[in-house]
């Protein structure tokens, strides 16, 4: 644990069953772009919000996939210049999230993402646009966060992008807002949100209110994930599971995630696995061998969530995946041995795998890749 540490988070939380319905009371500027999930405009939900906006002029851009591409963005950030956008509204989970932020950048910053990302010679200048940040998963915490994640069509290579430009005015977090969210979706974005957890906790850069956080938020997932996806309209469960996600969002955003999300990236680029899928499906393997430099935090978070081991609480996270039909091995998900080299590299590329308590290098990855093929 660090004896020396920073922590900031700028972003004003409002919390509350029904608390999307005051979006007006957060929203500066007259021209309003909502980026929000295909579904949320299709269903009619990111009109429900706009609506209230009323004595503004609103617009919507919904054309975005999972794991988000450079040019989705571009064209999100074509929709709000056109608009002359001063306030841009993220609704949905990760993807529509991170969007809203790089769109809310891009405004006021000429040209493409990539003049910015992924080797862009650019740097982003002043945000000038207001951002709110509305999640409707639980989650990738990334209304919390100064980070996007963006795939890199050019190089097919998915990478994070870091700026302080990233942090929300606002998140407003509303339990109603995930009790549609399919039993799938519920499983996948509840375990990302435990990898946040747990990665925030044992990670290099850790430090005592992100330890408080996170171990919190595990506690919180553990109770009451599986009542969520079985009991979709569980309000207390839908409402943990949100405070959880958020809690987790803060931990990683002070200390960046680790090996999980480091290889998580080539799952999902190039297998074509859900970023929740592609992060839980490690997380056993890494929680075993997270030990090797974190043996005495592991066994206080053992304590404090009831098991006795390491051991033992791998295996039951691996059976609550399981419960969850959730994949625990690579080859569920289509991955061969003759792959896991190609993917232990893509994955070193990623600087945050060396915030892993563990030796990370090529023979390492491997052997972990193995041992849950």
């Amino acid at each position: 644990m660090n004896e020396y540490f920073k922590f900031y988070m700028p972003t004003k939380v409002c919390f509350g069953v029904g608390i999307a319905a005051e979006i007006t009371e957060y929203v500066e500027g007259k021209n309003v772009l909502i980026v929000c999930d295909p579904f949320l405009y299709q269903s009619g939900a990111a009109k429900k919000i706009g609506d209230r906006l009323e004595g503004r002029h609103v617009a919507y851009f919904s054309e975005i996939e999972p794991n988000p591409c450079c040019e989705s963005v571009d064209k999100a950030a074509n929709a709000a210049r056109q608009i002359k956008a001063d306030c841009i509204i993220g609704m949905g989970g990760g993807s529509a999230l991170d969007v809203s932020k790089i769109t809310a950048c891009l405004v006021t910053n000429e040209g493409s993402i990539y003049d910015y990302y992924a080797g862009g010679k650019r740097v982003l200048g002043e945000r000038k646009a207001a951002l709110i940040c509305i999640p409707t998963t639980a989650g990738t915490g990334s209304e919390v966060t100064n980070v996007g994640v963006f795939t890199n069509q050019q190089t097919g290579i998915k990478m994070p992008f870091v700026t302080d430009a990233f942090w929300a005015d606002y998140a407003v977090i509303d339990p109603e807002l995930t009790y549609t969210l399919p039993p799938a979706v519920t499983a996948a974005t509840g375990m990302d949100a435990f990898c946040h957890a747990i990665e925030a906790y044992w990670n290099k850069e850790s430090q005592p209110m992100c330890d408080m956080l996170a171990m919190e938020a595990m506690r919180l997932i553990l109770n009451h994930i599986k009542t969520a996806y079985d009991e979709p309209c569980n309000a207390e469960a839908r409402s943990a599971m949100l405070q959880a996600s958020l809690m987790a969002g803060v931990a990683f955003s002070q200390t960046r995630t680790t090996g999980i999300h480091a290889i998580s990236f080539p799952l999902t680029s190039e297998f074509g696995a859900s970023h929740g899928i592609a992060c839980a499906i490690t997380l056993p393997a890494f929680m075993k061998l997270s030990c090797e430099q974190r043996a005495d935090k592991m066994k206080r978070l053992t304590a404090y969530l009831g098991y006795d081991c390491v051991e033992s609480f791998a295996a039951a996270i691996e059976r609550l995946m399981e419960s969850m039909n959730m994949p625990v091995r690579l080859r569920q998900i289509g991955v061969k041995s003759s792959d896991l080299e190609h993917i232990a590299k893509v994955g070193l590329e990623a600087s945050i795998i060396q915030l892993t308590p563990a030796v990370m290098n090529e023979e390492t990855v491997c052997r972990l890749l193995k041992s849950i093929l």
